[in-house]
């Protein structure tokens, strides 16, 4: 499989995100709208803050899986998140990671659909599990020092933060 189908594959995934975040991700995100609500500074998109939570998330180094009966929501494609840099920055360290879930990624181009499927859910997994714990972490946030998230920077001082953890 060549690259660039490669890469159309991995952009048609939608990962999902626990049910037990979605209030306070509706809070701290926007949908369509140019400004936030209230006194609260908001991430963005709802799969920007997502993006960030998987950043967080990679950053306290431990992935929290979904249970398989777990209720969870979809986020968008991946081909319609933004800022692409971004988003492609969270799909290169998903895959700088792939060695700890079994793949290598640079021999991918060269393995059959059927090891191509099963790294494809492997890496959604990943980004879940990631996304998950930064979730987590960013509700724990929300729960207990709400006053933060009036800081248009909330994202960058949790960031920093975690340099130090």
């Amino acid at each position: 499989m060549n690259s660039s189908t490669f890469r159309e594959k991995i952009l048609d995934l939608r990962p999902h995100y626990s049910d037990q975040y979605r209030s306070m991700i509706d809070a701290i995100s926007n949908k369509l709208e140019k400004t936030g609500k209230g006194n609260i500074a908001q991430f963005g998109a709802y799969y920007q803050t997502y993006m960030y939570a998987c950043i967080i998330g990679m950053r306290l180094g431990t992935p929290k899986y979904l249970d398989a009966n777990e209720k969870s929501w979809e986020f968008a494609l991946m081909q319609k998140w933004k800022p692409t840099q971004i988003r492609d920055y969270v799909i290169m360290m998903i895959f700088n990671r792939s060695k700890d879930y079994g793949y290598d990624w640079m021999d991918l181009e060269d393995a059959n659909e059927e090891t191509i499927s099963a790294f494809l859910r492997t890496f959604e997994r990943e980004m879940e599990g990631y996304a998950n714990r930064g979730l987590e972490y960013i509700n724990n946030l929300w729960v207990n020092q709400r006053v933060r998230f009036e800081s248009p920077t909330i994202f960058v001082e949790i960031l920093q933060e975690l340099e130090n953890v």
